[in-house]
């Protein structure tokens, strides 16, 4: 065996293969790989699918002057493709470095290289029932007893696109860990945005394994895979997710994407999208007037509202069934209905037109060239997504130019006091096969870059029209684009009430096998963008869930957003809207306008727009404190999706937490603690707190209701074993401050 040891760690490699066959924590006496036995050292994918074979291997060891343990591991392929790998260890520490490349000396092309592999992977805690992996797929997930879950080549996390938000990963980096037990770090430090795929997935022997594969950039025949950064795997000790998350924020927040600072610390004319807006709604008819419920929504929510309106605004159809916009004459004059802005402008509103940002008619207007610039997919795209939309290829010129004159044009027309695109960078595969756009067979980081010179140069042009700054946001999210993406819209909040995002685990979702986690606002949360998430209704039929979404988007620092894109707005005294102005052809439902879920609604508003302000919309998200906490179950219905789907009209009920709660930190100032009772019965809540421990001298208490914002100061009181406790009415918020 080839041996990397240190008084922390030590890894085994086979001397016959270069396959890793043991990974051992020596602190813990924590063996975590099985008796591994024929797994694949590497994996290169060309043409004809992966493959592990090789002709040659061999292996040098080097120990340096300052200790630090260095392996090189060369194979050659009887095709004469030569993988060299590198793996590091330093003396102290419980992590180790994995670099590799690929020389193709072949006449075929290499579409990736999957290393390092980490196979045969067994459970941490006994049967697995505490093990979890969490990964970044669209924004971050967890799941229970991967082990019991997860099949070979079934449901797992087997090919999940990097930066791709909506089928893969938001972030370089996943755990898997038994709680409080120990666990695995793994990480890509990456800060130029190359294409990868981040896999944790059940192999052919029925035992769990971990991979990256890194994208060709350049395929064709003599041309190579070559990595410009390490994979990291650590060791961790299995404090849930959060431990492997600060890991990887001390390295995130170094990169370009955080360059424009933390929210808190920088000033601009974008402050209404974090301090101002309440609630935000999502695919309200732009063409049809809309006032009634525009103003039901103030009389009821007492709160400024941020409108991402649909699509139905464009000189061609833009809809969710029968088309979409062309060239630039496809999209003006434009159709918004004047009503519908007065009013917005009225309760001082902010609203944003819906674009398919890079979905092109290429029977429309300027067709030829659309179809010059469409991305070319590979037919392995390594993903679940088949994106089978007609895509521009953000690199073409014509794509370049008509993104930044398009919008630019929209706002000298319109005035817009914002931008918001779907279907657009961060749920699209950075690949395009198409060479005749300029760049090579593959892109990969040419196609990220191509998207982050569209968006800052659109950025310019509409800002400089507008005189003032104009945010601009994304379907999903992805940190590549920290800098330059101010909000975006997710839906993983309300599953399983709710479509898309995280649909392949939707059936663990239902039975709370898998959950979702907020890794992306914890690692990145004051830095930016305002996730608007719940695909929400303010109607009883969508069920109780109601309550536990609402409250948990807010505590988490996300905006809650009803949602209009499938099914019909609530009805008003007898009237809903009609699927005929509508851009899809929904079944009409009936559904009467909630006076007593907008009241809840609004309690949280005035939180996010008041006093809580300063964490959910600033704040650093902290580790939430430990308590014991009641389960609930609350029913719930989706038919707010295409009629096709197998979800549309589901229902079900679901066991959640009777209290939500988050914690967070204002700059060096204060600590707010956040406690939200989604029940319809009181509950007592005992915790460990010492405003010390935080660096604070004072304690402060507060209790919100939803007939009045704020019910009064709560009394904590202290147990017999020195906890602090206090009980919390039925829906209701605790907000504790440390100071």
């Amino acid at each position: 065996m080839i041996v990397l040891e240190n008084e922390l760690i030590r890894l085994e490699i086979s001397d016959k293969d270069g396959a890793v066959r043991s990974l051992r924590d020596l602190r813990s006496e924590i063996d975590y790989i099985a008796n591994s036995v024929g797994s694949d050292p590497f994996r290169i994918e060309t043409d004809h699918g992966f493959t592990g074979s090789f002709a040659f291997f061999e292996w040098v060891m080097e120990r340096t002057a300052s200790g630090r343990q260095e392996v090189s591991l060369t194979w050659r392929t009887e095709d004469s493709v030569t993988v060299e790998a590198w793996i590091s260890l330093e003396d102290g520490d419980g992590s180790l470095e994995f670099e590799c490349s690929a020389i193709n000396g072949s006449d075929e092309r290499l579409l990736g290289l999957e290393y390092p592999i980490i196979p045969d992977l067994r459970t941490i805690t006994e049967n697995g029932n505490d093990d979890f992996i969490a990964h970044p797929f669209a924004t971050g997930f967890k799941v229970r007893n991967p082990m019991k879950q997860f099949v070979h080549d079934g449901l797992g996390q087997r090919f999940m696109p990097y930066p791709e938000s909506f089928s893969g990963a938001t972030m370089q980096f996943f755990t898997y860990y038994g709680l409080n037990k120990g666990g695995l770090y793994f990480a890509a430090l990456d800060g130029e945005g190359h294409p990868k795929w981040l896999n944790f997935y059940k192999n052919a022997n029925g035992l769990l394994e971990a991979s990256f594969i890194h994208g060709c950039e350049d395929m064709g025949a003599g041309k190579g895979v070559n990595p410009a950064y390490q994979i990291r795997i650590a060791l961790l000790e299995g404090q849930d997710w959060y431990e492997a998350a600060e890991l990887y924020k001390a390295w995130a927040q170094q990169q370009k994407w955080c360059v424009r600072g933390k929210l808190a610390e920088r000033e601009g004319s974008d402050d209404w999208l974090h301090k101002d807006m309440g609630v935000a709604t999502f695919g309200i008819n732009a063409g049809s007037d809309r006032t009634p419920w525009l103003r039901k929504y103030h009389e009821t929510l007492g709160t400024r509202m941020f409108h991402i309106l649909g699509p139905d605004w464009t000189n061609a159809p833009q809809t969710f069934y029968k088309g979409v916009p062309g060239g630039f004459d496809d999209w003006f004059p434009t159709k918004f209905n004047p009503d519908n802005i007065t009013c917005m402008k009225e309760y001082g509103d902010k609203y944003a037109p819906f674009e398919f940002d890079y979905l092109y008619n290429f029977e429309g207007a300027d067709g030829q060239k659309g179809k010059a610039a469409a991305q070319k997919f590979p037919d392995n795209k390594k993903s679940v997504d088949g994106y089978p939309f007609p895509f521009l290829c953000p690199a073409h010129p014509y794509a370049r130019e008509f993104h930044v004159r398009r919008d630019e044009a929209l706002q000298r027309t319109d005035d817009v006091d914002s931008i918001y695109y779907d279907i657009s960078a961060n749920n699209i595969l950075k690949v395009c096969m198409d060479d005749s756009h300029g760049h090579p067979v593959g892109a990969g980081k040419t196609i990220e870059d191509a998207y982050r010179r569209n968006f800052s140069e659109t950025k310019d042009a509409m800002t400089a029209v507008a005189g003032r700054y104009v945010p601009m946001g994304t379907e999903m999210m992805n940190e590549t684009l920290l800098d330059l993406i101010d909000y975006y819209q997710a839906r993983a909040g309300g599953q399983p009430a709710a479509p898309l995002e995280g649909w392949p685990i939707r059936d663990l979702l239902k039975t709370g096998e898998a959950e979702l986690i907020p890794m992306f606002s914890y690692v990145y949360h004051e830095y930016g963008a305002l996730r608007l998430d719940g695909w929400g209704k303010l109607v009883a039929e969508i069920g109780k869930l109601y309550y536990f979404t609402v409250a948990r988007t807010y505590l988490w620092g996300g905006l809650y957003e009803l949602n209009y894109e499938y099914s019909p707005m609530e009805t008003l005294d007898g009237l809903e809207n009609s699927p005929e102005e509508h851009y899809y052809p929904f079944e009409p439902r009936g559904y009467e306008y909630s006076m007593e879920r907008a009241g809840y609604l609004a309690m949280f508003a005035g939180l996010r727009t008041g006093i809580a302000n300063k964490y959910w919309a600033y704040g650093r998200m902290l580790r939430p404190l430990d308590f014991e906490c009641s389960r609930i179950v609350l029913d719930w219905f989706h038919y707010n999706h295409g009629k096709e789907s197998k979800e549309y009209n589901e229902s079900g009920e679901i066991t959640v937490d009777a209290i939500v709660h988050s914690a967070w930190k204002y700059k060096e100032e204060s600590i707010g603690l956040f406690f939200s009772n989604v029940s319809e019965e009181q509950h007592k809540v005992s915790i460990e707190l010492e405003s010390g421990e935080y660096g604070m001298s004072k304690t402060h208490a507060r209790v919100f209701s939803e007939e009045r914002t704020e019910a009064g100061s709560l009394v904590l009181s202290r147990s017999e074993v020195g906890r602090t406790e206090f009980h919390i009415p039925a829906k209701c918020v605790v907000m504790i401050e440390l100071m």
